[in-house]
């Protein structure tokens, strides 16, 4: 389901933004231990590239995770936790979120290039706080 923005609800979005910054991670212990190597990664990206509804292609990531011995998968990470004192540094009142609006990913502009969504290779977009 997606939203006035051409997004998807929160818990896709936070599921889509944590591949998103665990890619490389993800496609690494994919390649090494599931039997389709990143095959499933790659599926869900050309979904989300395409504008394809991406339910099928996480749910198969998902299932590819817990095989490969990822004890939690896309749907069991701790999402949203940010501990007082304890993380990203504080913006200067700006934020950088995903360009496409597919997922929930945010980022602190502590860099001079914005980091890249790795779905349309696009800068993340900053937006005031």
């Amino acid at each position: 389901m997606t939203d006035q923005r051409g997004g998807y609800g929160g818990e896709r979005r936070d599921e889509i933004a944590y591949v998103c910054a665990e890619f490389q991670g993800l496609h690494a212990g994919l390649e090494a231990h599931s039997t389709e190597g990143a095959a499933p990664l790659e599926r869900l990206l050309a979904a989300l590239r395409a504008g394809a509804d991406p339910t099928a292609p996480l749910e198969a990531l998902h299932e590819a995770l817990l095989a490969a011995g990822d004890a939690a998968g896309i749907h069991g990470q701790t999402r949203g936790l940010n501990l007082i004192g304890v993380g990203a540094a504080t913006p200067d009142e700006w934020v950088l979120l995903c360009p496409t609006g597919q997922c929930s990913r945010h980022a602190w502009p502590d860099d001079p290039e914005a980091p890249h969504c790795r779905i349309g290779d696009l800068p993340l977009r900053r937006e005031p706080l």
